[in-house]
């Protein structure tokens, strides 16, 4: 069953294949380059823990579904010996990807997440980052189970998106109000997670959860207090369980022996 926090969410919604408001390439890129310190901050941490679980090792092949702007997928692309494949359905993230980031092991191409065309279990691990909040819940579930597909047997996606049991929906709401970024609600937004109705949605999928944390409690907003300030305060709330940070960053694994 989803959770109830997924009210009005209805399963038998349309397929839903983009924003209705447009997102310029370059948008995360300008977010964790020349954003506001917050923005920075918040855009770092995610993008740090999404990398420690992902975990990459030479030889793995690692596609970045709905890598925006390139700038996750370049840095995975860092470590040497591994192959990153980034996917966005938005054409202008894919050129500016393209011009931006230039390594002989990382290629960008522009696909919707729900037609990628990979063999079924020839995939080591799978980024999936702030995208799964941007279509229908039965959409995320189907994704999802093609996810589970495309990995090798002990393969891992790493999960990130909005979490609706803190504060995000206030942060979300100024946000809109003050029009600091491209409006979220509804525009971008439309499904609504916290960390049980996310981890029942992997389980569906055949996936078990081999990691879960929410992150971006409080940090981001030490940013005026300078890096030394926010990085302490961040290890501070990674260091303890806490449900109530504004990003759930969560690893669904393939179980070791599922070939389907």
């Amino acid at each position: 069953m989803v959770d109830p926090m997924l009210v009005g969410q209805e399963l038998s919604a349309s397929r839903r294949t983009g924003d209705t408001v447009a997102i310029s390439g370059d948008y995360q890129y300008r977010a964790i380059t020349c954003g506001r310190a917050p923005q920075r901050f918040w855009h770092e941490f995610k993008l740090r823990e999404a990398a420690r679980w992902i975990n990459p090792r030479p030889g793995n092949l690692i596609p970045d579904v709905g890598c925006g702007s390139g700038v996750f997928a370049d840095r995975l692309a860092a470590i040497e010996g591994v192959r990153i494949i980034g996917i966005d359905g938005n054409e202008a993230a894919i050129s500016f990807a393209k011009g931006q980031y230039k390594r002989p092991n990382l290629e960008f191409h522009r696909g919707l997440v729900d037609e990628l065309e990979f063999e079924a279990c020839t995939i080591d691990r799978i980024a999936f980052l702030e995208v799964i909040e941007h279509i229908h819940v039965h959409q995320g579930l189907k994704v999802l189970q093609s996810f589970h597909r495309l990995l090798k047997p002990g393969g891992r996606v790493v999960v990130s998106t909005p979490n609706y049991r803190s504060l995000w929906p206030i942060i979300e709401w100024l946000t809109d109000r003050l029009r600091l970024t491209p409006n979220m609600g509804e525009d971008q937004h439309v499904a609504f997670y916290n960390c049980r109705s996310l981890a029942e949605l992997g389980k569906q999928a055949g996936f078990r959860i081999s990691a879960s944390r929410t992150i971006n409690l409080a940090a981001p907003w030490f940013s005026v207090l300078g890096r030394t300030v926010t990085e302490r305060v961040h290890r501070w709330e990674t260091a303890f369980s806490q449900p109530l940070g504004s990003v759930i960053v969560m690893a669904f694994e393939k179980p070791a022996g599922s070939d389907q």
